[in-house]
């Protein structure tokens, strides 16, 4: 079985989650905040089950194709350049930038060559834009190829408790030893319903807008300020950092975009006068900015 996700994080904790056992967790170094817990807190803490296989079995397609040109090759010069501005504040050198290309042409491979070889293919989903597009992706990129297809969906809500449920927005957000709790989910991608989302992967890279998001649960092409009153409405009056502010996009919202993208968006309103800099209060940090609505 080989398990298909969409960003490096979802694919670590898949990783992990194949051979997952507590006692390997446990004997691991362990961080924490304020008080120290009990053994008994970090057992419950680090609960879970394997998903069962070998970790080796794990690919990330994770080409954030919600973002930016896909009518090109999936790792050629327009989908680079999309990452390179995405990583533009941040120090990433050319080396770093060629190995994650790389990676990810070798677990687009790894792809291929399993589902050629008759291994059961097995994709795990999310609502973010990110995973949609990845999923879509991959449907077309095994259209015309025979196999075995499953999927899990992550749904939005997940209650552990008659009165506690845990709120998701994408996998990466699920601890490793919490994986089998979804498997249930677990559903068979008929030759119809791929072809038929293959299509739709099809007509949105002919449209080729700046964005692709979900719209009544169908994912759409959208213009590049697409999220811009969200960020719009939330500014405040008062003098702002960057980060503080992004961080707040992030949890209040749960859209399943990267703060990468916001911070474009940012960018784009200091240079159209909607915001102001008022002081680089941090140089060191990529959203160390102090801003000001105008």
């Amino acid at each position: 079985m080989l398990e298909v996700l969409f960003s490096d994080s979802e694919k670590g904790s898949m990783k992990v989650a194949k051979n997952y056992k507590v006692k390997n967790m446990l004997s691991g170094a362990v961080s924490y905040i304020g008080k120290k817990p009990t053994k008994a807190e970090l057992e419950k803490h680090f609960e879970g089950q394997a998903v069962g296989g070998s970790s080796q079995d794990v690919v990330n397609i994770g080409f954030s194709l919600d973002i930016g040109d896909v009518s090109g090759e999936i790792d050629g010069n327009e989908r680079q350049n999309v990452f390179r501005e995405m990583w533009g504040r941040f120090e990433v050198d050319n080396k770093e930038q060629e190995q994650f290309f790389q990676n990810q042409r070798k677990d687009m491979e790894k792809l291929l060559s399993a589902a050629k070889d008759g291994m059961p293919i097995r994709i795990w989903k999310s609502a973010a834009p990110y995973s949609t597009c990845g999923f879509h992706f991959v449907c077309n990129l095994l259209r015309n190829i025979n196999c075995n297809i499953s999927v899990v969906s992550l749904p939005r809500y997940n209650p552990i408790s008659e009165d506690e449920i845990l709120e998701y927005s994408h996998w990466g957000e699920v601890a490793a030893g919490k994986f089998y709790q979804f498997l249930s989910f677990e559903k068979q991608l008929t030759n119809i319903e791929k072809r038929i989302i293959s299509d739709h992967w099809h007509d949105l890279v002919v449209e080729n807008a700046p964005l692709r998001a979900i719209l009544n649960g169908k994912l759409t092409s959208v213009p590049e300020n697409f999220y811009d009153f969200i960020i719009m409405n939330n500014l405040p009056d008062s003098d702002f950092i960057m980060a503080k502010f992004i961080g707040k996009l992030l949890g209040e919202y749960r859209l399943g975009i990267s703060d990468s993208w916001y911070a474009l968006r940012i960018d784009k309103m200091i240079e159209e006068n909607k915001l102001i800099v008022v002081e680089n209060k941090n140089p060191s940090h990529p959203y160390g900015k102090v801003l000001r609505k105008v």
